[in-house]
């Protein structure tokens, strides 16, 4: 094997090591960090109404569904 083939491997392999943490982050974590801000933004909207508690049920429901379809995921 010559010395261009080993670089070749080389820079072949820490290609395919970074695509498929590229895909994990993507796959696993953005969507989890996503929701997490999502459900901080409904809490503090939910937080500063008054009404009655099936009406901010409702607006917390909607403001986390409003983010999580603004920032990519579909629920």
């Amino acid at each position: 094997m010559t010395n261009l083939q080993k670089w070749f491997l080389i820079i072949a392999m820490w290609a395919g090591i970074l695509i498929l943490a590229m895909g994990l982050y993507w796959t696993q974590m953005r969507p989890v960090r996503i929701k997490q801000m999502c459900a901080k933004r409904a809490d503090k909207v939910s937080i500063g109404m008054k009404s009655g508690l099936s009406n901010t049920l409702e607006v917390h429901q909607a403001v986390y569904s409003e983010c999580c379809r603004k920032n990519g995921i579909k629920e």
